[in-house]
């Protein structure tokens, strides 16, 4: 159980890591060496602008250790996002509640 001022703390909290982890992910998909370099690497792929088959597979792993790194990002952002509207929900269900009620 929580009360009002408690679920309010943890929903700021819980914001600041959720902007936290938005940023990353902006950063990341703007990112010379992460985002961009992986929508680089997909459009050579995609033209076959390879020399030979090492540099296909040199791009094929950069792209793929690119997307799981992208994968990761999204995921923190989802779930710091997920957690903010429980908590948004919580302090909702207190309704025109007093600070110091509790809630099951």
């Amino acid at each position: 159980m929580a009360t009002k001022e408690e679920i309010k703390q943890e929903l700021t909290k819980t914001e600041g890591y959720y902007e936290e982890a938005k940023k990353k992910l902006e950063d990341w998909e703007k990112g010379e060496d992460d985002g961009l370099l992986l929508k680089k690497l997909r459009m050579k792929l995609f033209n076959e602008e390879w020399k030979d088959g090492g540099e296909k597979k040199k791009w094929e792993d950069k792209v793929n250790e690119l997307e799981e790194e992208k994968k990761g990002l999204e995921e923190k952002e989802g779930f710091w996002r997920g957690r903010v509207e429980k908590l948004q929900d919580a302090l909702v269900a207190f309704g025109g509640g007093e600070g110091n009620e509790q809630i099951a």
